[in-house]
C-alpha cells in the first residue's frame, strides 16, 4: 500500500485551500469515490487520491466545465483507469493468452462504450454552451434596453432642464419690464 498523506500536504501538492479540498473530496464522494477515512473520520490520501483530485482541477479548468460535468468526467476516467489496471492484473495471472477474437471483440465492446459515453458528454456540453447563449443573448438584450431607457432619460432631462431655465429667463425678463407700482399701466 503506498504513502497516506495528509489534507494540509495534498493542499501543498495541488496549490488549493482546505475548504477547496474538502469541496473537491465530497464532491468526488458524492459521486461514489471512496477516499479513505481514519477511525476519527478524517480523511487521508493515497497516491491515487492526489492524482485523482488533480484531474478534477484539469478538467474543471476547461471552458465551460462545471465541478459537477468535471466529477462525472473524473468518476469515467477513474472507472477506465481501474479497469485497465484489473484488466492488466489478469493478464499477467493467466498463463495461456486468451484468444485473440475474444480480446478484439471485448476491446469493441469497451470502445464503443467509451465513445457513446463521450457522445453524451459532448451532448450535455453542447447543450450547456446552448443554453449559456440564450442566457447571453438574453442578458445583452435586457442590456440594451436599459443602456436605451438610460439615454432616453438623460435626453428628457436635458430637455426639461433648458425648459426650466428658458422660463426662468423670461419669467426674469419680465419681471424687469414691468414694476411692481406700475401694474396698473
Amino acid at each position: 500500500m503506498s504513502e497516506t498523506y495528509s489534507p494540509s500536504h495534498v493542499q501543498e501538492l495541488l496549490g488549493i485551500d482546505s475548504h477547496t479540498l474538502r469541496k473537491y473530496a465530497t464532491l468526488l464522494e458524492g459521486h461514489g469515490y471512496q477516499i479513505h477515512r481514519n477511525h476519527r473520520g478524517h480523511r487521508g490520501y493515497f497516491d491515487k487520491d492526489v492524482t485523482t483530485l488533480s484531474k478534477l482541477i484539469e478538467i474543471s479548468k476547461q471552458e465551460g466545465m462545471t465541478l459537477e460535468l468535471s466529477a462525472q468526467a473524473v468518476m469515467s476516467w477513474n472507472s477506465e483507469e481501474n479497469e485497465s489496471v484489473i484488466r492488466t492484473e489478469e493478464e499477467t495471472l493467466q498463463t495461456n493468452p486468451p484468444d485473440p477474437e475474444i480480446i478484439q471483440n471485448n476491446n469493441l465492446g469497451e470502445l464503443l462504450e467509451r465513445i457513446e459515453h463521450l457522445e453524451q458528454i459532448n451532448m450535455d456540453l453542447i447543450k450547456h454552451l446552448k443554453e449559456k447563449a440564450v442566457r447571453e443573448a438574453y442578458l445583452e438584450d435586457k442590456i440594451n434596453k436599459i443602456v436605451k431607457y438610460v439615454e432616453r432619460s438623460e435626453q428628457l432631462l436635458e430637455e426639461r432642464s433648458k425648459m426650466m431655465l428658458e422660463e426662468t429667463r423670461q419669467q426674469i425678463a419680465a419681471a424687469h419690464q414691468k414694476k411692481w407700482w406700475k401694474w396698473w399701466k
